[in-house]
């Protein structure tokens, strides 16, 4: 009876394990099928971010990655509905539509921020020192949002109105276009400085900021600025659609740099078409930010 028994056992393991060896065999088959998609890395041995923003694929390099990439589809990052915790993202390809993503941007030479390079100590050195002797911060935060809907707006005119009119509706004052353009932008000043409610000179950061915009020769708005004029350290928060890509830039930074507008929008764009890649993944430009 014992022998029994143990020759049973040794049949069910040896069952067992053509069983996994056949599975096995089916995974390997399976992925044989479903190849992983080719991946850049940097020096430092991090795989690239990679996804389709604005109908093209793209490589962005890790080290300049802001938190994380974003693809569409993907929940909130609070959600905590039950159809976000059961979500399961498909395959990221080459082909998988990003839908946002952001990254830092030196506005003095165009250069990108990136983890582990000289970029990177440069960005701590002035964080540590510019702005505790309050002098200007050269770094602004970018926002890239792809445009993937053909119902998303391809321009701010919508936007424009809507300011315009809450500037009426919530704080009782108008925004009066300026005889002078500032920068080779349309310049608009809230109730032409003056607060309505004192009559005096804005001291509120919120309600009359300045207002920039650049219109294309089709007379859309393709760039829209908006600035503090009050206190110590004054920003602007400057969107704009990148011609070359059916993409949108949000980029907030000191309003020194303000005077650097267009080349910002031409850098950037620059900067995006440098993580184009072919519908493989090899390499077409040199990465910005990527040694």
């Amino acid at each position: 009876m014992r022998n029994l028994l143990i020759s049973y056992a040794k049949a069910v393991c040896l069952t067992g394990l053509l069983l996994l060896s056949g599975c096995s065999d089916k995974d390997k088959d399976k992925a044989k099928q479903q190849p992983v998609p080719f991946t850049n890395q940097d020096r430092f041995g991090r795989y690239d971010s990679i996804g389709n923003l604005g109908g093209k694929p793209v490589s962005i390099p890790e080290g300049v990655v802001s938190t994380w990439v974003r693809y569409v589809g993907d929940p909130g990052d609070f959600d905590a509905s039950r159809k976000a915790r059961k979500y399961k993202r498909p395959p990221i390809t080459y082909q998988l539509p990003i839908e946002n993503f952001g990254f830092v941007y030196r506005l003095t030479d165009g250069a990108v921020l990136s983890r582990k390079e000289q970029t990177d100590i440069d960005y701590m050195h002035d964080n540590k020192t510019l702005i505790r002797i309050g002098q200007p911060f050269p770094w602004g935060y970018t926002i890239v949002y792809n445009l993937v809907s053909p119902k998303q707006f391809k321009n701010y005119n919508h936007r424009f109105k809507n300011i315009l009119k809450s500037s009426k509706e919530s704080w009782n004052f108008e925004y009066f276009k300026q005889p002078n353009k500032v920068f080779g932008l349309t310049y608009y000043q809230a109730n032409n400085g003056i607060d309505p409610s004192t009559n005096q000179p804005w001291t509120d950061n919120i309600a009359g900021r300045d207002l920039y915009i650049y219109r294309d020769a089709n007379n859309n708005i393709k760039t829209l600025i908006l600035c503090d004029i009050v206190g110590q350290v004054q920003s602007c928060h400057h969107d704009f659609f990148v011609s070359n890509f059916p993409v949108k830039v949000s980029i907030s930074y000191d309003r020194t740099y303000l005077k650097l507008w267009r080349q910002t929008e031409k850098n950037i764009a620059a900067i995006l078409d440098s993580w184009v890649v072919t519908n493989d993944g090899k390499l077409i430009k040199k990465q910005a930010g990527k040694i």
